[in-house]
């Protein structure tokens, strides 16, 4: 299980796993595991697809290369803009919008969540938060399994 809570942004991941006993064709008992990851990932109120955790973890992935590359520059400024839409037919439009943003000779990563076009929400992450939330979205990731699908013909 992972779990965090910080800021607004929230990651959880469960696996529910399910024994299923059967025989084979010697028949010895054999035991077979189902596993079912639920990866929930939010900004604030903004619930995010498995689709795009990718693109989030790799915005997050970019920050910290910049970042890395631009502390021993002193005013080193990171150029990066990026922002996911979000268009359900039950809600507002909304979009996350990542920045990143130097103050005081330090480089810090902002995310807005914005409501049909308006800011709600908003923060700013220094490198460590950065690694943290990168960190537990790669581990929720990593939990997640391809869909499996039935390839056998149908019968008529």
């Amino acid at each position: 299980m992972v779990y965090l809570d910080f800021k607004g942004i929230g990651v959880e991941a469960t696996v529910e796993m399910k024994q299923h006993l059967y025989k084979d064709l010697k028949n010895d008992k054999r035991t077979r595991l189902e596993k079912k990851a639920i990866v929930t990932v939010r900004f604030w109120n903004l619930i995010i697809g498995n689709g795009d955790l990718t693109f989030i973890k790799s915005i997050f992935q970019f920050f910290m290369s910049s970042y890395w590359k631009r502390t021993s520059k002193e005013g080193s400024k990171i150029v990066f803009e990026k922002e996911l839409f979000y268009d359900n037919r039950h809600e507002a439009p909304q979009s996350l919008h990542f920045t990143a943003r130097q103050k005081g000779k330090e480089h810090f990563l902002q995310i807005i969540l914005k409501d049909r076009g308006m800011s709600t929400n908003e923060i700013y992450l220094d490198g460590q938060e950065v690694i943290m939330l990168d960190i537990a979205i790669g581990k929720a990731i990593s939990l997640l399994a391809p869909d499996e699908i039935d390839l056998t013909p149908p019968t008529y």
